[in-house]
């Protein structure tokens, strides 16, 4: 089983240009799209979404629509 990255990273692994390169590139991706948050337990991930994911009047929308069934 490959590692991810920051499995790799706590373990001592070297990186090589390439993966670093790559590792950049992501970080860039999350930092444009606002940043994201990890849930984590134990040193589990258990989700993770992007910072400025949640939409009020979307979830003000769905609830209304699921309490008037």
């Amino acid at each position: 089983m490959k590692l991810g990255c920051y499995e790799a990273m706590k373990a001592g692994k070297a990186f090589d240009v390439k993966e670093v390169q790559m590792i950049i590139k992501t970080l860039k991706q999350i930092s444009k799209k606002g940043g994201v948050v990890a849930v984590s337990e134990n040193d589990t991930l258990i989700t993770a979404y992007h910072l400025n994911s949640y939409d009020r009047r979307r979830a003000r929308d769905s609830s209304y629509s699921l309490n008037n069934l």
